[in-house]
C-alpha cells in the first residue's frame, strides 16, 4: 500500500494605521471564527508518491514493502508577537507543520493522553495559532485521518495500475498486498489506535474507504492476469480482513494474545503463510 510542505515566512506584521487614517473594517474576528472552525476536507493533502517499481522490487527482493512516510520534526524558531493574526491567512504550510509535530506526540504520548497545548508546543506555535487550523483535538484527528486515508488510497492506487502485474500469479499480488496492509497499518499504529479508540463513525468510514479500495483494485489486477484458478472478490476481501484484523490487534493489544509473543518479521512471514495455506484451501464456489 507518503513529504510534507516546507513552513513559509509568515508575512510581515501589518501597520499601525495613524490617526488620520479611516478606520477599517474589523475582519480579524471573523476570519479567527471560520477558520478555528474550518472543516478537515479543507485540508491541502501532500502525498508522496511511492512508484510501483520500488514497491514491487522492494518487496520481492526484500520481504519488504516502503511505508508512507514517517512524520518529521516540526523545525523549530522563536515564537513572535501576535502569532495568530500573522498565521490565520497563512496557506498550508503551518497547518501541516501541526499534523506533523501531533502525529510523533501521539506516537509518544497517546490521544488520549496529551492536551492541545501540548499538541501546540511540539509543533512550536502558540494554542491561539493551533485553533486557526484545528477547532479541537478532534478536527486535528480528522485531517490526521484524511490525510492517512488519501495517502494510502494513492499508493494503492499507483501499485495497481494496468500492465504492472503482468509477469505475476495471483498469490504474489495477494501477498504484496498484505504485507503492505500488515506494514501500513502498523507502521503508524499510533493514529491509527487515535482513531479505533475513538469510535467516530465518519473516522472508521476513512478505513473502510482504504479497504474497498484496495479490494476492488487487486480483484481488478487478478482479473486482468490468465492464471486459470483466481481467486475472486469474497476470497481477495476476506484474505485482507485477517490482515488488517492482525494489525490492529497487534496495535491495540499487542503481537501476543495466547503467551507467544511474535516480533514484527515473523507477524509478516505468518500471516503471509496464513494467507497461502486459505487461498489454497478456500471454497471453490466463493
Amino acid at each position: 500500500m507518503c513529504g510534507m510542505g516546507s513552513r513559509k515566512a509568515r508575512p510581515a506584521k501589518a501597520k499601525a494605521p495613524s490617526p488620520d487614517e479611516p478606520p477599517k473594517a474589523d475582519t480579524d474576528a471573523a476570519t479567527t471564527e471560520e477558520h478555528g472552525s474550518r472543516p478537515s476536507s479543507t485540508m491541502t493533502r501532500e502525498v508522496e508518491a511511492i512508484t510501483s517499481a520500488e514497491l514491487i522490487a522492494s518487496t520481492l527482493a526484500t520481504g519488504s514493502v516502503p511505508k508512507l512516510s514517517a512524520p518529521q520534526p516540526a523545525p523549530t524558531e522563536p515564537r513572535i508577537a501576535d502569532e495568530l493574526a500573522q498565521t490565520i491567512e497563512a496557506p498550508s504550510a503551518p497547518r501541516t507543520i501541526i499534523m506533523e509535530a501531533a502525529e510523533l506526540e501521539l506516537a509518544h504520548v497517546g490521544f488520549g493522553m496529551t492536551t492541545e497545548a501540548e499538541l501546540a508546543k511540539a509543533a512550536n506555535v502558540s494554542l491561539d495559532a493551533f485553533h486557526a487550523h484545528f477547532a479541537d483535538k478532534m478536527a486535528l484527528l480528522r485531517a490526521l485521518n484524511e490525510r492517512f486515508c488519501a495517502q494510502a488510497i494513492t499508493v494503492t492506487n499507483e501499485a495497481t495500475r494496468s500492465g504492472i502485474w503482468d509477469n505475476s500469479s495471483p498469490r504474489e499480488v495477494i501477498e504484496v498486498a498484505v504485507r503492505s496492509i500488515l506494514d501500513v497499518v502498523i507502521g503508524r499504529g499510533a493514529l491509527v489506535k487515535a482513531v479505533l479508540s475513538s469510535g467516530d463513525e465518519a473516522l472508521l468510514e476513512g478505513f473502510r474507504s482504504v479497504g474497498r479500495n484496495i479490494t476492488t483494485r487487486i480483484v481488478r489486477v487478478i482479473d486482468e492476469m490468465s492464471a486459470t484458478d483466481k481467486p475472486g472478490e469474497r476470497d481477495v476481501a476476506f484474505v485482507f480482513l485477517l490482515a488488517v484484523s492482525l494489525a490492529h490487534h497487534t496495535i491495540m493489544i499487542g503481537p501476543e494474545w495466547s503467551g507467544v509473543d511474535f516480533d514484527r518479521n515473523e507477524l509478516y512471514e505468518r500471516a503471509v503463510c496464513a494467507v497461502r495455506g486459505y487461498l489454497e484451501s478456500r471454497p471453490r464456489s466463493s
